[in-house]
């Protein structure tokens, strides 16, 4: 069963209620109302509806509607091809092996929810890979404090595991433990890893060891003269140490937390080490230090939508090596999240937005962590599934740019005086999605010519779920209305 978690979230941190069933009744009204983004014309039958969420009074107190052609104009900018699903998933080790329960295979609602999000690439890693053991291998009883803190991977996840992906057919990503393992661990991982991919089989090496601790033994306390070399020279000298066991499979790293403390090294990292795919983490915002540096409107302002914009330097890296980059982990906020904010439909608009920019970046997908918290796109209960906004992101960004797609920027003075941000999106079926994004303070109305009919799909940060209707105009003309933080995606053929 799947159910929709309220925002924000009430009680403890997992706490949800059940989402009410939506007949076609419910889900036209929702569609209708949702900030006046079909001003007309209307399917027939339907009444025609206002603007709510725009400019109320006098027409002459309105914007002007700024006018686009649906044509093949939309997609005469260069483009940026979609090469593989552009949000995949990111999950820690204790997460994954409680979604997926304690019988043999893991409950069919979970195939589902990660069916709906279009099958993604499925990373298993994050902090927990360095504290992870292999099953049978730790010692009792444990005999220091970092032996009887480390996380043992139950006996049965990789059969569980197996068995999900032979219904979701993800290619998967094992993290490795870099920081507290052995190449005997990480061996025995790598190999019943194997057992389990059925769609491919790549290995991340370490969990953001820019930030693992680096003693200076001569002055403690006291950062260590030269710490980037020192860094990346104990890393290749691990790296090489693990690399046996990934054997053949392709390495994915150096899964920095902060890419430019290695920027200076970052090549030769990567050529060092044979990297198949360089992954990098990226959290516009942080509660690590204060929850009240975590806020909505932070989250949707341009800086956290482009913020991959500011790691354009590590794709370009990576392409003068003819290797591809991801962001392999990212989500709203660092160390979990905030209640609030991270799960509610603002955080959907935010991993919209920030998957369409990490593409215009140079990276190719965008990998969405799961750690228990309030960020998680959705949660596993006793088999249920709870969703989440964040989660609706990852449906819009893999069904509406599915690989082979070609994205193209829209400019247009006439929607950027309105606030509108837009993109065209040329998809292997021959459709387009023209995507017009509301990042203004105030409602946009825009007017769509040249356009008998179309499916229509909305985004909000005051709404959940992506409503969608289809509507044909006897003018060719389709007028929109807009709110501040709401996407429209518009579905036709040219």
């Amino acid at each position: 069963m799947t159910r929709r978690c309220p925002q924000p979230l009430a009680g403890p941190r997992l706490a949800a209620r059940r989402r009410p069933a939506a007949g076609p009744a419910a889900l036209a009204a929702v569609v209708l109302l949702a900030g006046g983004w079909l001003s007309s014309p209307t399917p027939a039958g339907a009444a025609r509806t206002g603007t709510s969420g725009s400019a109320r009074g006098p027409a002459a107190h309105r914007p002007a509607r700024a006018k686009l052609v649906f044509g093949p104009s939309l997609l005469r900018t260069p483009a940026v091809e979609v090469t593989t699903a552009p949000a995949g998933v990111s999950i820690e080790y204790p997460v994954l092996a409680a979604a997926m329960g304690g019988g043999g295979c893991p409950p069919p609602t979970l195939a589902a929810e990660l069916a709906r999000l279009g099958s993604p690439p499925l990373q298993v890693g994050g902090v927990s890979q360095d504290e992870t053991a292999p099953p049978g291998t730790l010692t009792q009883p444990a005999t220091s404090w970092q032996t009887a803190t480390l996380y043992s991977l139950p006996a049965g996840f990789w059969g569980q595991l197996h068995c999900l992906l032979s219904s979701t057919h993800e290619p998967l990503t094992i993290g490795l433990n870099m920081r507290t393992g052995n190449l005997a661990w990480a061996t025995q991982m790598a190999t019943e890893a194997r057992t389990a991919a059925v769609n491919g089989l790549s290995f991340s090496l370490a969990n953001e060891p820019d930030l693992y601790d680096l003693p200076n033994y001569a002055a403690l306390d006291k950062p260590i003269a030269g710490e980037e070399a020192a860094d990346t020279s104990l890393y290749e000298q691990l790296g090489q140490y693990l690399k046996p066991a990934a054997g053949s499979e392709p390495l994915v790293g150096p899964e920095l937390a902060v890419a430019a403390r290695w920027r200076q090294l970052l090549p030769l990292v990567i050529r060092s080490l044979g990297l198949g795919t360089v992954g990098v983490h990226l959290y516009p915002l942080t509660t690590c230090r204060s929850d009240s540096e975590t806020t909505i409107k932070g989250l949707l302002s341009r800086r956290a939508a482009d913020s991959p914009a500011r790691l354009a330097w590590v794709a370009q890296a990576a392409r003068a090596l003819g290797l591809p980059a991801i962001i392999s982990e990212a989500n709203s906020a660092s160390c979990g999240g905030l209640t609030g904010v991270s799960n509610t439909p603002a955080a959907g608009v935010w991993a919209l937005r920030f998957g369409i920019s990490a593409l215009e970046a140079g990276f190719e997908e965008v990998r969405y962590h799961f750690s228990g918290n309030s960020y998680d796109p959705f949660v596993v209960r006793g088999g249920q599934i709870y969703e989440r906004p964040i989660g609706d992101a990852l449906v819009a960004l893999n069904t509406w740019l599915p690989v082979g797609t070609t994205l193209h920027p829209v400019p247009s003075k006439r929607l950027a005086a309105q606030g509108v941000v837009a993109h065209a999106a040329l998809r292997p079926d021959g459709n387009v999605v023209l995507i017009l994004d509301d990042e203004g303070t105030r409602p946009a109305r825009v007017l769509l010519r040249g356009l008998p009919a179309a499916q229509l799909t909305l985004m909000s940060a005051s709404r959940t779920g992506l409503p969608a209707r289809s509507v044909v105009s006897p003018t060719n003309q389709i007028p929109l209305s807009l709110a501040p933080n709401e996407i429209v995606a518009v579905t036709a053929r040219l």
